[in-house]
């Protein structure tokens, strides 16, 4: 398990992160492996009395071992703030991943849990701690750091996860920093996920619906007034609008739901469908729709057992 440092700091600027690779991995799928080397030996036996050992000998040869597929998730105050890919089979993976993630953490340390991809779920093997406040010194790190297993110990000799990272604090970055002269990309968000685009639209909302004059006025500059739109109404129309592509990124999309209840406005054709049959109906217009879904199997399934998903959206994209 991770180890506890006593001192929390807080971690507010933005960490510049390398997970470049592991070494000494155990074999997670051991049992499998065992189980293919069974029948294997089975089917050779059969072969043999059937006078095609040889045959069998090469196409063993080819066959590769079932171990581990690992991956790094990264945490800290009990929030996952990186993931790097699956690398299927594997004992010395190499992600070389590379991260930048703004912080605004109160933490005791920064924890990579080194995980097993598995078809039932995810294993753990093991965790590679950093203190916090190693990390807030703001020196480059880079070095192997050794993963402890369950027991407290390497699940393996020489078991370790090679990082690179530096901490950037935020009053020290001159994104942050106010300046006497102008900055023509002063309104660009720099290190973004995705490149800049003109003819964006956000829309804020105070909930996913409520009903007219429920809500109190909010004054903006300039004399203006806030108007409380119908989140779940506008996404409906929106999708049924929409001619190119949808795009939706979510915490947890539940397919079921009703978007529409007490409409406030003429609904187009489609606009009784429940989210999902909505998104097909779209889709077989011909319209490009897309899901990027949180999807951590530690989080949601264990042995075809899957708990409770809420539905949360943000943001919508729509073309």
């Amino acid at each position: 398990m991770p180890q506890k440092h006593s001192n929390v700091v807080y971690l507010h600027g933005t960490l510049d992160l390398v997970i470049v690779e592991a070494r000494s991995l155990p074999n997670m799928d051991l049992l499998s492996e065992r189980v293919r080397r069974f029948f294997s030996a089975l089917n050779t036996c059969s072969a043999s009395i059937s006078g095609k050992r040889k045959l069998n000998r090469a196409r063993h040869r080819h066959r590769k071992i079932i171990t581990s597929d690992p991956y790094v998730t990264v945490c800290l105050a009990g929030a996952t703030v990186a993931r790097t890919r699956v690398i299927s089979n594997s004992q010395n993976p190499c992600w070389d991943e590379h991260f930048k993630i703004p912080l605004a953490h109160p933490a005791a340390q920064v924890d990579f849990f080194v995980k097993d991809n598995d078809m039932f779920g995810a294993d753990l093997i093991g965790v590679v701690t950093v203190s916090a406040e190693r990390i807030l010194s703001c020196e480059p790190i880079s070095d192997w750091f050794p993963i402890i297993g369950s027991f407290g110990k390497p699940p393996k000799p020489d078991c370790a996860l090679r990082l690179a990272m530096k901490f950037t604090r935020c009053e020290d970055s001159r994104m942050f920093r106010s300046i006497d002269e102008p900055d023509p990309d002063r309104f660009v968000v720099r290190d973004s996920y995705f490149p800049v685009r003109h003819g964006g639209a956000v829309t804020l909302y105070q909930d996913a619906h409520v009903p007219e004059a429920m809500l109190p006025e909010v004054e903006l500059d300039e004399g203006l007034v806030f108007e409380h739109g119908k989140c779940w109404e506008d996404i409906c129309h929106a999708i049924l609008e929409a001619h190119h592509l949808v795009y939706i990124v979510g915490w947890s999309i539940y397919h079921k739901v009703q978007l529409v209840r007490e409409p406030t406005k003429p609904l187009p054709s489609g606009g009784n469908l429940n989210l999902g049959e909505l998104l097909k109906y779209k889709s077989q217009e011909g319209l490009r729709v897309l899901l990027l879904v949180w999807d951590d199997k530690t989080s949601h399934s264990k042995f075809f057992i899957n708990t409770v998903r809420t539905f949360y959206v943000s943001p919508l994209v729509l073309w």
